[in-house]
């Protein structure tokens, strides 16, 4: 099978991770190629392939999808596949993912959907599937994010971390980090020795990233520190870092169609504490539960991780059956699995109409 992937930005973000995840199960399965727009260094994601392009105009597009005789052409979340299309294209299985939850784009596809020729839609939890069908799209295929659990696991660190609570994200509305900083306020005056850790924002502007210092000396955190970027192979050391210090790993995201640094926590042993919004909850559920709180509720965010900071065997608990839910539902071969057969499936489907 040979497989085109396009996507807008080349960045070391949720979906270039992803595709690279993917890769590392389709490759020697299938040949995959890679095509961006706009490129933002995260072609490192993909540590060498050689089916990586930055391809930024139509024409380019399209030249290169005449020059291969794909089976399957997957565009996440970038209409431009779309003007790109030529006959050889149109023959094509196209798949159209859904991996944002932005609403502007999603009524674009279903306002769309009759008109852009794509077969099938896929997305990447329960969550979103729903969310597709209530504006239009009930056919939509739900098909996990997977997890490298092999780079994402415990290590031990050398030196021992005092208490941290860690947040990782962009610092944008979205992300919402302005309520993690109330959150840091309430906990620093309960515990002041607790230490501090945001990661992210390194492509922030300066008025927003002066703003996220000033409101650090304003609440008085004598242990805060900011990491604006972080590579994402060294990632696994922070959440294992955090774990063993008997801290927790905090997210005020406004909404999330998976929520990958929420599961790469959990996978290095981790507790977290996070809104039930989104595909949230489908990440903890049963007994991970306790570790979801109201979106907005900052008081009760707060009460959850001051509670988790002081309650060991509770803690031990939660990073087992976080651990395990990562390594058992979302690892790369278990995942990669499932979708091959459905990509299998859409390919045969397909032969079997035209």
């Amino acid at each position: 099978m040979k497989i085109l992937y396009f996507y807008k930005f080349c960045l070391l973000g949720g979906v270039t991770t992803q595709l690279a995840n993917r890769l590392k199960f389709l490759r020697g399965r299938a040949e995959v190629h890679f095509a961006f727009l706009e490129d933002y260094g995260g072609a490192s994601a993909f540590e060498g392939y050689d089916h990586v392009r930055i391809l930024r105009t139509t024409d380019e597009l399209r030249n290169y999808i005449e020059a291969h005789d794909f089976d399957v052409i997957i565009t996440i979340d970038t209409y431009e596949l779309y003007e790109a299309l030529g006959p050889a294209g149109q023959k094509k299985v196209i798949i159209h993912e859904v991996h944002t939850t932005y609403e502007e784009p999603l009524r674009k596809l279903a306002e769309s959907k009759d008109s852009l020729p794509f077969h099938y839609v896929i997305t990447p939890s329960a969550y979103m599937k729903e969310m597709l069908e209530r504006i239009g799209l009930p056919d939509a295929f739900h098909i996990n994010n997977c997890l490298d659990t092999e780079l994402f696991k415990y290590e031990a660190v050398s030196g021992q971390w005092p208490p941290t609570i860690l947040w990782v994200g962009k610092l944008d509305q979205h992300k919402n980090w302005e309520s993690f900083m109330n959150i840091a306020g309430r906990l620093n005056a309960q515990f002041p020795d607790l230490h501090f850790l945001l990661v992210g924002g390194y492509t922030a502007p300066e008025e927003i990233t002066s703003r996220l210092q000033a409101r650090a000396e304003a609440l008085g955190l004598r242990h805060f520190k900011w990491l604006p970027q972080v590579d994402y192979e060294e990632m696994h050391h922070y959440y294992s870092a955090v774990a063993g210090s008997g801290g927790v790993y905090v997210s005020t995201t406004r909404n999330e169609s998976f929520g990958m640094t929420v599961l790469e926590a959990m996978a290095c042993r981790c507790p977290v504490v996070v809104p039930g919004v989104g595909a949230l909850p489908e990440l903890l559920d049963n007994e991970l539960s306790v570790s979801l709180y109201a979106s907005g509720r900052e008081e009760e965010c707060a009460e959850r991780v001051a509670w988790l900071l002081e309650q060991e065997d509770l803690r031990e608990r939660l990073k087992t059956l976080g651990e395990q839910k990562a390594r058992n539902t979302y690892s790369i071969e278990e995942v990669g699995k499932a979708y091959m057969a459905l990509l299998q499936r859409f390919v045969e489907e397909h032969a079997n109409v035209i």
